[in-house]
């Protein structure tokens, strides 16, 4: 059985000019706290797999796998499995870092709230925040989508 994939990224960030040169269904964030959640949880409902994809300033030429929500002092982990997912990234030559702090806002905030909506309703879905540099810190983004596409038809 074929799994439904979705990827999430955020509208007029570098998240969306990675994303829009990869061959799976996306929809885009409009950076609306209230809006972005609620798309998210439209598409947990329909979908086995979401990754969703924002941009990070500090990161350069990596990308950095967010493996924790967190929601004043409470923490959600990813149900996501990773092994497999890492094992791709570094197949494929993709430089990544693990991170325990998906910031304060609207990154964190979306992945909070679809992470507990799939504990809270049992979703079966897996879910995982994906950061990426701003454009001006990726030195060749059609590689990283060349790769990020071979990457996510083997999840």
């Amino acid at each position: 059985m074929n799994k439904k994939l979705t990827l999430l990224a955020f509208k007029n960030t570098s998240a969306e000019l990675l994303v829009k040169g990869l061959d799976f269904s996306t929809v885009f964030l409009p950076s609306d706290k209230i809006k972005d959640s609620e798309i998210a949880r439209a598409e947990i409902e329909k979908s086995d797999i979401v990754i969703c994809f924002g941009q990070k300033p500090q990161i350069k030429n990596k990308i950095c796998l967010e493996l924790v929500a967190k929601n004043q002092g409470e923490i959600i982990k990813t149900n996501f499995d990773l092994e497999p997912l890492k094992h791709l990234l570094e197949t494929n030559n993709i430089v990544y870092t693990e991170s325990y702090n998906p910031g304060s806002s609207y990154c964190n905030l979306v992945y909070w709230n679809s992470l507990n909506y799939i504990k809270d309703q049992k979703f079966n879905c897996k879910f995982l925040f994906i950061h990426i540099p701003f454009e001006k810190n990726i030195d060749d983004i059609l590689t990283l989508q060349e790769k990020l596409n071979i990457i996510i038809k083997n999840i």
